[in-house]
């Protein structure tokens, strides 16, 4: 009978250190868990073309494409980024519920919109100040609610130059995204800060070498890995898990 209750003893503890061994490990291995990130914007971010079909810079590449190069082994990336997109036609179409149907707790979203939002010719596109802020914040809370991690970012510049001189074409938009951010406490990669200074300084004919053909928004490969890398570095220094 002694023997029994020792042996009934024994396995209870036993089944309490693997609960306990559990409790630790468990969270540890979620840790470990590759990020999935999913990503909402513009040309500029999204699938544009085969990055191997360059012809020699003329090929329109999204940052986006080159991004996985640049993040650990195993991240998930799910490119949701439209060509001509704004924060407008993204929800009316559609598409940010669609991402909030795959997307799980603790996924990241990253979103980088102002390109197109200014154009008042077109309605289907257009969003005045107030409204794309409003929508930003739509998007950052309904996210949040569903446990997902989200970055805002600000557009890329454009290649735009007057007298040689590189000039900005968003007008408020950047600012708006970064008031957003700041409300919703929420981190904020500046590429409109980043890609103009990387620009600044270089001729238009030197800044032309990373954008597509004929073209002040798109960008080409060389262009698209170099904003990937910025957006990886911005990232890892507010030190945003996953990257």
């Amino acid at each position: 009978m002694k023997n029994e209750v020792n042996r009934a003893l024994v396995a209870k503890r036993k089944g309490l250190l693997f609960i306990m061994l559990a409790a630790v490990l468990l969270p540890c291995e979620a840790a470990k868990q590759p990020m999935t990130l999913f990503l909402v914007g513009d040309e500029t971010v999204a699938e544009q073309s085969a990055p191997e079909d360059d012809n020699n810079g003329a090929t329109a590449v999204g940052w986006g494409q080159e991004l996985a190069a640049f993040l650990p082994e195993g991240t998930i990336i799910e490119n949701h980024a439209l060509d001509g997109a704004t924060s407008k036609s993204f929800m009316d179409d559609g598409q940010w519920n669609t991402l909030l149907g795959r997307a799980k707790r603790r996924n990241v979203v990253l979103i980088e919109f102002g390109h197109h939002e200014y154009d008042e010719d077109d309605p289907r596109h257009y969003s005045g100040l107030e409204t794309f802020e409003n929508t930003l914040m739509q998007m950052v809370q309904e996210a949040k609610k569903k446990g997902l991690r989200v970055i805002l970012a600000t557009p890329t510049s454009k290649c735009f130059y007057r007298d040689s001189v590189l000039h900005e074409r968003h007008g408020a938009y950047p600012e708006g995204v970064r008031r957003v951010a700041q409300r919703l406490e929420v981190p904020l990669i500046d590429l409109e800060t980043l890609t103009r200074a990387w620009l600044d300084g270089k001729t238009e004919e030197e800044s032309r070498k990373y954008f597509a053909k004929d073209d002040d928004i798109r960008l080409n490969r060389e262009g698209a890995k170099a904003v990937a890398e910025m957006v990886v570095k911005a990232a890892k220094e507010q030190k945003v898990k996953g990257f």
